[in-house]
């Protein structure tokens, strides 16, 4: 009797344990969209650290399967780790795991230490710099998931720290394989965790002279 109300006794703990770090885990979202509210960690991670480890995603991958070169969305699962799913920057539609967050690239830029000028730095004043120039271009940022506009897309630009890159051969930047130093400035937004089905992103965005880009549209399959 004695052991059975141990065992009990242990497997009630053991439950509310597991709920405790369930409910640490789930994400805060904006006024009922899925979207974590700007300057939130997520995962532990702040919105600028995943910035940057987007952009080491982005460029990590040779031309030949990185995602971002891919319009049909067979490679957008390429190099991907939990707990947050990366979205290519050329928005291909993309079937996603259900439990995943989705990091998803609104508008930005990063400058490096390899690139050529205009996109070019040799410290990170010269790199923020650099990137917050071609950034603060972009205006009249619209983004709606499913319909629903995203409230203060202002509040979701950030600048990454500056953060180091392994540039493969025949890269996408077309720069020599090797090291290098970036810095990232630019908006995005992480999406909690969306029930699986069809999903639809619409980002619309001018430039501050006047032009009016074509808008992007992201289909997303979350699949469980």
């Amino acid at each position: 009797m004695r052991t059975r109300l141990l065992l009990v006794v242990v497997l009630i703990l053991a439950g509310g344990l597991v709920a405790a770090l369930v409910r640490e885990d789930v994400l805060p979202t904006v006024d009922g969209l899925p979207v974590v509210p700007a300057g939130a960690d997520v995962h532990g991670v702040s919105m600028a650290e995943w910035s940057a480890r987007h952009w080491q995603w982005t460029l990590g991958i040779p031309i030949a399967t990185n995602p971002g070169q891919d319009v049909t969305g067979a490679t957008c699962g390429e190099v991907q780790e939990a707990p947050v799913y990366f979205i290519p920057r050329n928005f291909p539609p993309c079937e996603v795991p259900a439990g995943w967050s989705i990091f998803i690239p609104i508008v930005g830029t990063e400058c490096s230490t390899v690139e050529a000028p205009p996109y070019h730095g040799e410290t990170p004043y010269d790199l923020r710099a650099c990137a917050a120039r071609d950034v603060d271009r972009y205006t009249g940022i619209i983004v709606r998931i499913n319909g629903e506009l995203v409230p203060e897309i202002a509040d979701y630009r950030v600048a990454s720290p500056p953060f180091s890159l392994i540039l493969p051969e025949r890269n996408v930047l077309g720069a020599p394989a090797g090291d290098a130093v970036a810095v990232a400035d630019g908006y995005q937004v992480i999406l909690a965790l969306l029930p699986p089905g069809e999903h639809e992103i619409v980002v619309h965005v001018e430039l501050d002279d006047g032009t009016v880009l074509p808008d992007k549209v992201l289909r997303l399959t979350v699949v469980p």
